[in-house]
């Protein structure tokens, strides 16, 4: 299935309104399935707004929030949530107004080196970017994002402590990195001898109806404290319905002044989950949930062997304090191929792949996490929600 977004100017799509009382106009077409509770863009051409504007879409009577984003300071394109049935197709008028407004997301600084995304008054995501302290490795050699429950204050993800410290809430790691030509092993997934990924800068924040997040700059540097990898990771938070979390994870790795290789093992290295401390504490009511093909796994057994290659997803449905929880963790299709799952019923999955970088040649990973309290989501549910991730909106401009 293609997301086909189309962009008109002047013709008559709306009931007593015209394309000339909108600021722009967009058709779009859900071809061959759903389109489930997704965030869409389309880039603006020939209009300009302030990020602060409040902007409605009007679709068939429906207000719909939508949402500005400025990008490298010059282009805007606009963001919305868009639900249609496989084969519907839907149009939407864009203009300033206050008749949508809604919850928005907005940062809050918790603490020097912690800040907080809200929905209103409810948390979303932490972002913890501890300074590295040599006397204190343990607490400061790693930034990375907690998740809050859907409906609620309660943290769903672990920090330092616990079974195996160094897993925390999201994040990024690889247990064998070497540098140019060098033998000398880097583990940045571990962490324990002085190297580390290390949080230079926040370099953007988002905040609004639709979406919240960030973008930020995190070095990865070596046991002498030298950079061999900038990070710039983006984290994004969608709008979604009541007791349902999207969390968007895009980051590209450049490798600085020399090659770095990325090596390890699928335990010990790529994007990776890490539930609370309770999961693991109480880890008989831990089961996964994994895409159709896969039913002969027993869902309480850890994922082994050829089975554990390249899945588009994976989910872990895991008990906090009697609530249950589902995390589906969705690899864009984009991702490097020959990706290794891994899962671990004490609360950590993810995917691994070696990589080699080069100046010319960055990796670039993309992941979506949908966390969803209560009932466990049916397989069909969790595979649309990786179709609408995988397929890439098309827009089409007629002027």
């Amino acid at each position: 299935m293609r997301l086909i977004i189309l962009f008109f100017s002047s013709i008559m799509l709306f009931a007593g309104c015209s394309a000339d009382d909108y600021e722009k106009v967009f058709e779009v077409r859900a071809e061959t399935h759903a389109i489930y509770n997704t965030p869409v863009y389309a880039w603006l051409e020939g209009v300009e707004f302030d990020e602060n504007a409040t902007l409605c879409l009007y679709s068939d009577g429906e207000i719909i929030p939508a949402q500005i984003e400025t990008v490298d300071g010059s282009r805007q394109r606009i963001w919305w949530v868009v639900n249609l049935e496989a084969g519907e197709s839907a149009s939407y008028g864009l203009r300033v107004s206050d008749e949508c407004q809604t919850a928005e997301y907005t940062w809050e600084r918790i603490s020097e080196h912690s800040t907080r995304l809200f929905l209103d008054d409810l948390p979303v995501i932490q972002y913890e970017h501890p300074v590295f302290d040599p006397d204190d490795i343990e607490h400061t050699k790693k930034p990375f994002h907690h998740i809050f429950e859907p409906t609620g204050n309660q943290l769903i993800t672990k920090g330092p402590g616990g079974l195996y410290s160094h897993h925390r809430g999201i994040f990024l790691g690889y247990n064998h990195v070497y540098v140019g030509d060098s033998e000398e092993r880097v583990d940045i997934w571990h962490a324990n001898n002085g190297e580390r990924s290390e949080h230079a800068e926040i370099i953007d924040e988002y905040s609004g109806p639709v979406m919240g997040g960030h973008k930020l700059r995190i070095y990865w540097k070596d046991h002498d404290g030298v950079t061999f990898i900038e990070e710039i990771r983006d984290i994004r938070v969608f709008s979604q319905p009541y007791g349902e979390t999207l969390i968007d994870f895009h980051s590209v790795l450049h490798a600085i002044d020399q090659p770095v290789r990325l090596e390890g093992d699928r335990q010990h290295a790529g994007v990776q989950f890490r539930a609370s401390q309770y999961v693991a504490d109480n880890s008989g009511f831990t089961r996964f949930i994994r895409p159709e093909g896969l039913e002969h796994i027993d869902p309480v057994t850890e994922i082994e062997g050829a089975d554990m290659y390249n899945l588009p997803w994976n989910a872990m449905h895991f008990i906090i304090e009697e609530s249950p929880f589902t995390v589906a963790y969705l690899s864009h299709p984009s991702n490097p191929g020959n990706a290794e799952m891994s899962e671990r019923l004490y609360g950590r999955f993810g995917e691994f792949f070696p990589y080699h970088l080069t100046e010319n040649n960055p990796l670039e990973v993309y992941y979506r996490f949908w966390v969803t309290e209560g009932q466990v989501p049916e397989v069909d549910n969790i595979d649309l929600k990786y179709r609408n991730f995988a397929d890439n909106a098309t827009i089409v401009t007629t002027r």
